[in-house]
């Protein structure tokens, strides 16, 4: 397994996350969101870079009142599998843990079953399925994770490490 640094996201980094969102998903944010969102989130916006410093992942969340939403976690496709995603979201967790978060909240497609394989490992559990959900017409799985169960488990192991 290839050890990642996961580091707050720049404004230089935008160009790259868009090459990782157009990379990951059938339907991608455009840049003029994918900017927003680092402008409004910039807190919770994280980027990993593998050992030669190329960004090869991001993930993105918004966080109200004790209460969180993934708004987007996308890793390159040569780079899946390799632990990019867990450092990324492992990372998300501990600063939500460090705001006393006490649920994180996603929808993903209900039939991309890596991705929902991927948050289940993490604790999340299947809440309800959005019907119509993507552009597509495809539903959405609406999962969620209560972070008081994680909290004990995102203590400062995981800080500053890399994984």
């Amino acid at each position: 397994m290839t050890s990642f640094h996961v580091r707050p996201a720049t404004k230089n980094d935008l160009p790259l996350i868009c090459t990782v969102e157009v990379d990951s998903f059938p339907d991608p944010y455009p840049a003029a969101l994918m900017a927003r969102l680092q402008r409004t989130h910039s807190e919770s916006f994280f980027v990993a870079e593998n050992p030669s410093s190329e960004l090869v992942g991001y993930c993105v969340a918004s966080e109200k009142e004790g209460s969180a939403h993934l708004i987007s976690i996308g890793v390159l496709r040569e780079h899946r599998r390799k632990g990019v995603g867990a450092a990324l979201l492992e990372t998300l967790l501990v600063w939500l843990n460090e705001r006393r978060v006490e649920e994180l909240w996603l929808e993903v497609n209900t039939g991309n079953n890596a991705a929902i394989n991927f948050y289940e490992r993490f604790g999340f559990a299947r809440v309800m399925t959005i019907e119509n959900y993507y552009a597509d017409g495809s539903p959405a799985a609406k999962m969620m994770l209560p972070m008081r169960e994680r909290a004990e488990e995102l203590g400062a192991s995981v800080r500053g490490r890399k994984v």
